[in-house]
């Protein structure tokens, strides 16, 4: 096994601003309807690729959604609703089958009007590649009151607030992420530990290749999270000092054409 490490610093999203955010984004989906298949914003406009197959049942469980968009040739998708429960949980199913592979997605956010916890896990299966690497399956859990309370106060927990694992064939990966407050301008300092480890017959030979480019995986690590950092620190400042009602009027002002 071979454990890595690196700390981002990240603009933080206060917790009410994501309250009022879900909430802005939830009430407008409850605002559209479906009509001969087709799904109307509040204003009448139709959101483009998107198709409803299943009559009358719009953000009801069973509700089924198909992307109409132009992609590659074979590619479908499906989007299905699980529940639809502001009190308790939200679950969606995504699927999409493309002539190269396939994927699927379940993603449960409990309790959407205060999140607590969001679950997701998924499988893909993609062609034309050694057979080990094939099959890959996931599951990622963020525990919100955990996340919030370790970022703006440091207390912590037993677990990390945010876990994710990825496996395949040959190889697993573990990875946890705890925040902390950073300096006197509020960042986040989220330290990511990665842990990857072979699987099955291929353990001793994964455990040899993941020490030898132990150097390089780090690396690689560090070098993918700082520009996924540098991509939230350029988005996330601008989008939390947008306030409820305004951040209602862009989207409903967005060209969706």
């Amino acid at each position: 096994m071979v454990a890595l490490r690196h700390t981002m610093v990240l603009t933080p999203v206060p917790r009410p601003w994501l309250v009022d955010a879900l909430a802005v984004l939830l009430d407008l989906a409850e605002d559209t309807r479906a009509e001969a298949g087709r799904v109307l914003l509040p204003d009448g406009r139709e959101v483009p690729d998107v198709r409803i197959v299943t009559g009358g049942r719009h953000l009801r469980p069973g509700a089924v959604y198909e992307s109409t968009a132009e992609g590659e040739p074979g590619e479908t998708g499906r989007i299905t609703v699980e529940q639809w429960n502001r009190r308790r949980a939200l679950r969606l199913a995504l699927a999409v089958s493309a002539p190269d592979g396939a994927f699927a997605l379940r993603g449960t956010l409990h309790r959407p009007d205060r999140p607590r916890l969001l679950e997701i896990d998924g499988r893909a299966r993609v062609e034309n590649v050694w057979s080990a690497l094939s099959r890959v399956s996931g599951a990622a859990r963020l525990r919100c009151d955990d996340w919030w309370a370790a970022a703006d106060t440091g207390r912590t927990t037993r677990t990390a607030p945010l876990s994710a694992r990825v496996e395949c064939g040959a190889a697993r990966a573990d990875l946890r992420a705890v925040p902390e407050p950073g300096g006197p301008d509020g960042h986040w300092d989220v330290t990511v530990t990665v842990r990857l480890r072979g699987r099955w017959l291929l353990r001793p030979v994964a455990a040899v290749a993941l020490r030898l480019g132990r150097r390089r995986l780090r690396q690689s690590l560090a070098r993918a999270l700082d520009e996924w950092a540098a991509r939230w620190n350029d988005v996330v400042p601008a989008l939390v000092a947008t306030g409820p009602d305004a951040l209602r009027q862009e989207i409903l002002a967005a060209d969706i054409t």
